[in-house]
């Protein structure tokens, strides 16, 4: 402001510069930002944040940037004015650049005290043949009784006139500890969303090589694995009423790991600063889900509400109003849906990894393990892959040792058919044609048969009755390795005659009541009477399993 005779002045109450000042703005990223964005509403291209702490004594910030500045009477009426509006007074809310005004309150500059004591602006228009240079003392605002305070001021010329831009230095820091310039430069990162062509901002300590601030900063370490696009949930993938949702626009990410703990959550900007602070905005499915995403939302139109709907410090939006309580609704939709396609995309990239690791396709698994198996194979797959602490190969392990007791067709498996029953039949149990796979399996039992009895028949009934028996005279005995108890006392005869019978007729019966049976029926009467049904072919491979048993056991008299 300015007294009457036009010299500069600030009127305050010293408690509310002390709580919108120290207070509220006692980090450093966001007292920076609160810089950077005076530079961005002051048509700046480029911004230099310079930190030093190489000399303790010494230890300040300087902040310049390159744009329209300051005149003597701008600084007069309008910076030093605490709570100024410029909606109020600047009806285009843009600067000359088309850039949407961010600067609301005008409690900006208050920001300052909260890192530094000393604060000294050197400011200048192009064109003007002064640089109005002044300095706020914060021990000095305090101490003044009246409630008004009067900067040191000095107007210098310039060499150039059409110089133009605002440095602004702090010192008399409150901070203590030297500065982490990778932490702050992504910290600061994360406050802004306009980055761009005709904007930068570059943060460099004690004359270091400077960091680039980007959009990509503030993401550094994301091991990104999918990744959304706003536009497209809203238009396509999400029925939302709110009436603003085309306006709405941004990137989601999900990281193939649980991000660290500062990259978590859904950032809203709004016109390019912060305006809410990383969240899932109230929803509270899947919770676990949230460790893997990351995001930003711009949603400008927010700020062009009657109502100020952004808190002072730019944490949070006041949810409660029902301005934004409406755009609430409409996001936690997009989150919802975020945690349901995160879930079915992580699931398809763990199939993919087991087919690609262990051979396994889940879908041809399921499709040939047994209907009533089925559902509940699923549902176990299912849990163990939206469990997002399980990755791809313990995934694959797990599905592994799970197929091994559930193996596709898994009736077949189970049986522990002999290695023959299973080598003949294989191809046609797979296919479900078990009539056929039982046949082939016969016809591989009367060959074996054949080939170690020597015996010259041709039917098949008449190879396997004339290969076994109790009499004298048949070509194979089939207890000949077992006559004997562990004791070393002989097995009764009509136990041992008993087997070589059994090994007789049961032969006989697989070929009279299994195999001329289904070689000679129609299969689909078989099988939709009843009489010879499919689990009828799957006993009789098991049945064929024990013969086969008893054969490679046999030995030629």
């Amino acid at each position: 402001m300015r007294d009457e005779s036009g010299n500069l002045q600030l009127k305050f109450d010293p408690r509310t510069i002390e709580h919108l000042g120290i207070k509220m703005y006692s980090q450093l990223p966001y007292a920076l930002a609160e810089l950077v964005a005076n530079s961005y509403d002051a048509c700046a291209e480029n911004v230099r944040i310079m930190l030093y702490d190489n000399v303790p004594s010494e230890k300040r910030i300087l902040v310049a940037d390159d744009g329209e500045g300051m005149s003597y009477e701008e600084v007069r009426d309008n910076f030093l004015v605490i709570g100024r509006k410029r909606r109020d007074s600047d009806e285009s809310r843009e600067n000359s650049k088309n850039r949407k005004i961010t600067g609301k309150k005008g409690l900006g500059k208050l920001a300052l005290f909260g890192i530094g004591k000393t604060i000294r602006v050197e400011t200048t228009k192009s064109g003007e043949a002064h640089k109005t240079i002044f300095t706020l003392d914060w021990e000095n605002i305090l101490n003044e009784p009246s409630g008004t305070y009067y900067p040191h001021v000095e107007r210098i010329g310039k060499v150039n006139v059409n110089e133009q831009g605002t440095t602004i230095i702090l010192s008399n820091l409150s901070r203590i500890s030297d500065y982490d310039l990778d932490a702050t430069a992504v910290s600061l990162s994360k406050l802004f969303n306009w980055i761009s062509n005709d904007f930068h901002v570059s943060i460099s300590l004690n004359n270091g090589e400077p960091i680039v601030l980007t959009r990509e900063l503030r993401y550094q370490g994301l091991d990104k694995q999918f990744e959304w696009d706003i536009v497209d949930i809203i238009s396509n993938k999400i029925d939302s009423s709110y009436t603003q949702k085309s306006e709405l626009k941004g990137k989601i990410f999900s990281s193939i790991k649980p991000m660290r703990q500062d990259l978590r959550g859904i950032t809203l900007y709004v016109n390019g600063r912060l305006a809410n602070i990383p969240s899932f905005f109230g929803a509270s499915e899947a919770g676990h889900t949230f460790s893997y995403l990351s995001g930003w939302i711009d949603a400008d139109f927010l700020d062009e509400f009657d109502k100020d709907l952004i808190s002072t410090d730019r944490q949070s939006l006041s949810w409660d109003l029902p301005e934004a309580a409406e755009l609430q609704k409409c996001l936690q939709q997009v989150v919802r849906f975020l945690v349901k396609d995160w879930s079915s995309k992580r699931s398809e990239v763990k199939k993919a990894a087991t087919a690609e690791k262990v051979g396994i396709d889940l879908d041809k698994w399921f499709e040939k393990v047994p209907e009533d198996m089925r559902p509940k194979l699923e549902g176990v797959i299912k849990q163990i892959s939206d469990k997002p602490q399980i990755d791809n190969e313990e995934f694959s392990i797990v599905v592994s040792k799970v197929h091994d007791l559930i193996p596709p067709f898994t009736h077949f498996h189970y049986r522990e058919l002999h290695r023959q029953v299973q080598d003949a039949a294989k191809a046609h149990y797979e296919t479900e044609d078990f009539y056929v796979a039982f046949q082939e399996a016969m016809k591989r039992y009367k060959n074996a048969v054949k080939d170690k009895s020597g015996v010259e028949a041709t039917l098949d009934l008449d190879i396997v009755s004339h290969a076994f028996g109790k009499d004298v005279g048949k070509p194979l005995r089939v207890t000949a390795n077992f006559a004997m108890r562990p004791n070393g006392k002989p097995f009764p005869d009509d136990t041992l005659n008993g087997i070589e019978e059994g090994q007789r007729f049961l032969s006989m019966g697989a070929v009279k009541g299994g195999r001329n049976v289904v070689s000679h029926e129609e299969h689909s009467d078989l099988r939709d009477t009843g009489l010879f049904t499919e689990k009828d072919c799957l006993d009789l491979l098991s049945l064929l399993s024990h013969l086969f048993k008893r054969l490679d056991e046999s030995k030629k008299q």
